[in-house]
């Protein structure tokens, strides 16, 4: 009975964020890679139509001109219509995979395409919704089951108010539920970790008698882990990282169930990273050397500054200091759940020969976090590059939350409501820009822009206000440029949120030039916009600035004394 109710606790779980996320979704502005996301999810959707009736495909298709085209543009030839009039052709042709699909290869794309897979659920979900919110049901309904699952998980091995207190931390971790709403793949991978973890735990690590691990593994469930490592692999590089950790742990505790779910598991990985993969059918070591090269080799193709404590780092050439993982999870981890996931890794470490289950998701933990410590890796972007961290904390809150129902009995489930509700206040605070938040520790986001963090990065401060700005002061022959210009302007434009006036699509004289606080990438102009120069137009979140809207005369001046 008491599996059941938890079951069904988890499932309204699940509900109500997935409702939470929804209400809360029109608010969230595009994301900077989601634009690209819009684009591949395109390709793909045209590839499965044609698919269904390649001679009408190929008699209707076209590709689309260059200022509607989401996808970054490569070397990749455009198609003639005379190459789609086949099944054979769609499912071989190179030329015609490497169009449908641009994933796993050179830069610029480089990523898999399962987040992309996961967005087309929308297509079947809710066909009639406008195309952006319509790519990010998928991860959203992801990201909803994932708390749930970690209510389920927590709660029947530690408790009520653990469960409670571990999926509090991952639905209202800022940077986990900004993440958890985009059409891209980081919020995704940090599901799949978190889910990862949990169905190791069920095939091998029994609810009670936690000590005993030499049962055979729950076959059922190392299906599942199997699935789950290969969507994992198949949605970013680092998700080929994630049966480490798993190994690590088995030959900690030599347990041979553990080290057969990851074999199996890999295995199983390996197979279904290569059926979502058809530009992998029909050569699989070039395809797969070609990814390696792609993200192994970041530093020769794409290099992106990011300011750190007032240095601006040329990553992933120059390397943040060793420590940076530690700051960012002091920096952007509301308070109390960060204490709670303290005392549950120190529980962990201390019941290291009784509580094996603990190790599993401290080492997880540590091993996210060195991996993006290690020297040269791409370090931008906050906290986005190893997100799965903040997933897992989540698991370690929810053992900290017991540690300190054993200490303190009925008098810790008032601090845990507490750790729950700064997660709440926090979102309620920062919304609709989370990914600006930083903790009350280091004085919120005006101290940390004050210690040199940068305040945005991901262009989701363009907030509809600010859109519907531009339009009404931009007039006919005028134009807008903006400092940098992911695809996802394109998707605006194409929508009629951004008037079709915008540099250099557009011709025109340019009134306004539009720039976001991220430091660490400023040119010397910005550099010396951002400190004289007088806005026409602002976003700011506490009363911090995230968005200027310069008139372009104030660039020109600006310009002008760096001459002088």
């Amino acid at each position: 009975m008491a599996r059941v109710e938890t079951l069904l606790v988890g499932l309204g779980i699940s509900v109500a964020a997935a409702l939470m996320m929804l209400v809360t979704e029109p608010q969230m502005a595009i994301g900077w890679d989601e634009g690209y996301t819009l684009g591949r999810e395109a390709r793909l959707r045209d590839w499965f139509t044609g698919l269904r009736d390649p001679t009408r495909f190929a008699a209707r298709w076209q590709p689309l001109p260059l200022d509607q085209e989401l996808v970054q543009r490569d070397r990749t030839q455009s198609l003639r219509s005379e190459q789609l009039g086949s099944r054979s052709n769609l499912l071989t042709d190179q030329d015609v995979l490497r169009w449908f699909w641009p994933f796993a290869r050179e830069e610029p794309h480089g990523h898999p395409p399962f987040y992309a897979l996961l967005g087309l659920a929308g297509d079947l979900l809710a066909p009639s919704w406008r195309d952006l919110p319509r790519a990010r049901l998928g991860p959203i309904l992801l990201f909803s089951l994932t708390a749930g699952a970690i209510y389920g998980f927590i709660s029947a091995r530690w408790g009520l108010w653990a469960g409670a207190c571990a999926a509090g931390a991952w639905v209202f971790q800022p940077n986990l539920f900004a993440h958890g709403h985009y059409a891209a793949y980081d919020g995704v991978l940090t599901s799949l970790w978190v889910l990862a973890i949990i169905v190791f735990a069920q095939a091998v690590i029994p609810t009670t008698n936690l000590g005993s691990l030499k049962r055979d593994p729950r076959w059922g469930w190392t299906l599942i882990f199997g699935l789950i490592l290969g969507c994992a692999a198949a949605t970013k590089f680092t998700g080929w990282f994630l049966p480490v950790p798993f190994l690590l742990w088995s030959g900690l505790y030599r347990s041979w169930p553990g080290l057969k779910v990851v074999s199996l598991g890999s295995v199983l990985a390996a197979a279904l990273l290569f059926v979502l993969l058809p530009p992998w059918w029909s050569d699989p070591v070039t395809g797969v050397v070609r990814f390696l090269d792609s993200n192994l080799f970041r530093g020769n193709t794409i290099r992106i500054q990011i300011q750190f404590l007032g240095v601006v780092y040329n990553t992933p050439i120059e390397s943040l200091p060793w420590y940076n993982t530690l700051v960012w999870a002091l920096f952007v981890t509301p308070v109390c759940f960060l204490i709670v996931a303290g005392i549950g890794f120190w529980t962990a470490l201390k019941s290291w020969r009784s509580q094996p289950i603990g190790v599993l998701i401290a080492g997880h933990w540590t091993f996210l976090m060195l991996l993006r410590a290690l020297p040269h890796t791409p370090g931008h972007d906050g906290v986005r590059l190893f997100l799965p961290a903040f997933g897992v904390l989540a698991l370690l809150d929810g053992i900290g939350a017991r540690s300190l129902l054993e200490e303190w009995g009925r008098w810790a489930k008032p601090a845990i409501a507490a750790a729950v509700l700064e997660g709440v206040v926090s979102i309620w605070v920062m919304m609709p820009v989370p990914l600006s938040y930083f903790s009350p520790l280091v004085g919120a986001l005006p101290g940390a822009m004050a210690l040199g963090m940068e305040p945005t990065y991901y262009w989701d401060a363009l907030s509809p206000e600010a859109r519907q700005w531009l339009a009404k002061h931009t007039g006919p022959g005028e134009t807008i440029e903006f400092a940098t210009f992911p695809q996802s302007w394109l998707y605006l434009r194409r929508t009629g949120a951004l008037p079709a006036r915008l540099v250099p699509i557009d011709a025109g004289r340019p009134k306004w030039y539009v720039l976001q606080n991220r430091p660490g990438a400023f040119s010397a102009l910005d550099r010396a916009l951002a400190a004289e120069g007088r806005p026409a137009y602002r976003v700011t979140k506490l009363g911090t600035p995230l968005i200027w809207i310069f008139p372009y005369g104030e660039l020109e001046r600006s310009n002008s004394r760096l001459h002088q």
